[in-house]
């Protein structure tokens, strides 16, 4: 039981680390579109590959995000359906969408982490006025998305050993 304690805590620590690079790249990507507008309209000259790299750092943004959001329960839910259930009901459905959305995001990493590789072999460059190599970004991605399956198995892994964990429940974590 310790060392799954030690896991739990392991994965968070590193799920908020991914968030907080996922931030300072929210940060980044906002400079360099500022930059690149106050080029354009005071140079009339835009700067080369921004819009090629900031496209490759969002998808990392998202792709590290995906893990805190659902630790905090900061992700879209739709209570519709289970705001009338009893506690019994409501532990199955947390059951099922977390067995469902893990095994789904597991194909997502999996798929990821094949592109990142074949991205590596075939040495894959941005098309557009910058070329610069996209393994790097796609490589970050796909770890974001395996820490995103990581996530969505803790949080059934502790609902399934009774923890009172439902979906959408805000973790206590603070920004």
């Amino acid at each position: 039981m310790a060392l799954l304690a030690r896991l739990d805590r392991l994965l968070r620590q590193i799920s908020y680390v991914g968030f907080l690079g996922a931030s300072a790249l929210l940060l980044i990507v906002g400079l360099m579109g500022a930059a690149d507008v106050l080029s354009t309209n005071l140079l009339l000259k835009p700067i080369p590959g921004m819009l090629e790299l900031s496209g490759s750092l969002l998808a990392v943004i998202v792709f590290l995000g995906l893990a805190e959001a659902q630790a905090r329960g900061s992700n879209i839910v739709i209570d519709v359906a289970t705001q009338n259930m009893g506690p019994g009901m409501k532990r199955l459905s947390g059951i099922l969408s977390l067995a469902l959305a893990g095994t789904l995001m597991t194909l997502v990493a999996w798929q990821t982490t094949r592109l990142a590789i074949n991205s590596w072999s075939i040495r894959e460059t941005a098309l557009g006025a910058l070329a610069f190599p996209v393994a790097p970004f796609k490589s970050v991605a796909a770890f974001g998305a395996w820490l995103a399956a990581a996530e969505f198995a803790r949080q059934l892994l502790r609902l399934l050993g009774g923890a009172e964990v439902s979906i959408g429940q805000k973790e206590d974590r603070d920004a």
